[in-house]
């Protein structure tokens, strides 16, 4: 989430940079709604304090039938208050959750065409097959049965492939750790307050890439890393203890509602997947360096 001292200091850096992204916010908006959210703010804790005031005033004696009735006029305004409040704090948050973080400034602006090759490793081989064609031919993946058992792109690993994979993720959590990532097991549900705190400002099931609990404040993840960064939620940690390096293991479950095109044939855009997820909590000015590093 956007620092609200950036945006009030800086909205056009705000601005820009959602632009670049490709997102429409109303930067102005949120400004708007923060100053009313702001004042009534100062009204309240201007009231509760006129209250308090009262109150250590009536302490241990008769009450006086004027500051009873003056303490009646500060609750009620206060209660006026609080509600007109909370509604600017919800309208403040919902708005301030839809701007996305700042783009990088190396970062190539526009649409896939304007991506930048970074580097190539390996040879490239001229006659590769189809990756599913390749698993069907030798009977390692079964997409038929998986929509049978559990919907369409679901799916099973066979054989080779199912021993490969988990081959591959011992290969990873055992190079992960000689790195210094520590590995962890996690959840595989989380509150909302974790999704929403991490970015994925969850709306409705219908409206977000999630599969939410029916009648629970629970969402399956999608990724380990929606775990592992609410694991040191509300707390705040020493700037010496870091960075954290976390590597986490779990299934990710998403919707991939919508997704459509050449990367969405076999084993990609599925409903299920496992994943190995690396991790770090660093100090900004060393972000860049970590994700080098990851």
């Amino acid at each position: 989430m956007i620092d609200i001292k950036i945006l009030r200091e800086n909205p056009q850096l705000v601005r820009d940079s959602a632009d670049k992204k490709g997102y429409n916010v109303d930067v102005d908006l949120v400004l708007e709604v923060d100053t009313l959210r702001r004042k009534l703010q100062q009204q309240a804790e201007e009231l509760r304090a006129q209250r308090n005031e009262i109150a250590d005033k009536m302490k241990g004696g008769k009450p006086d039938p004027e500051l009873v009735e003056k303490g009646k006029e500060l609750k009620e305004k206060l209660s006026g208050i609080e509600v007109t409040l909370n509604l600017a704090e919800q309208e403040f948050n919902e708005l301030i959750a839809q701007i996305p973080n700042f783009v990088q400034d190396d970062v190539p602006i526009g649409a896939e065409d304007k991506s930048v090759e970074v580097g190539q490793w390996g040879d490239k081989k001229a006659d590769t097959k189809d990756h599913l064609d390749f698993a069907l031919a030798r009977d390692w993946v079964d997409f038929e049965r998986g929509a049978k058992v559990a919907g369409s792109k679901f799916y099973y690993l066979k054989g080779d492939l199912a021993l490969l994979e988990n081959a591959l993720i011992q290969y990873a959590i055992d190079f992960v750790g000689k790195h210094g990532f520590t590995f962890m097991s996690v959840p595989h549900m989380v509150k909302s307050s974790v999704v929403t705190g991490i970015g994925f400002a969850p709306k409705t099931s219908e409206q977000s890439d999630e599969y939410y609990i029916e009648g629970e404040d629970l969402s399956l993840i999608a990724t380990a890393e929606m775990p592992l960064t609410g694991y040191h939620g509300d707390e705040i940690i020493e700037e010496k203890k870091l960075p954290l390096l976390y590597a986490a293991l779990s299934p990710c479950y998403r919707k991939e509602a919508g997704t459509y095109g050449k990367h969405n044939r076999g084993l990609f855009r599925v409903h299920q997947f496992n994943k190995l997820e690396m991790y770090a909590l660093t100090t900004p000015e060393n972000s860049n360096e970590m994700h080098e590093k990851i």
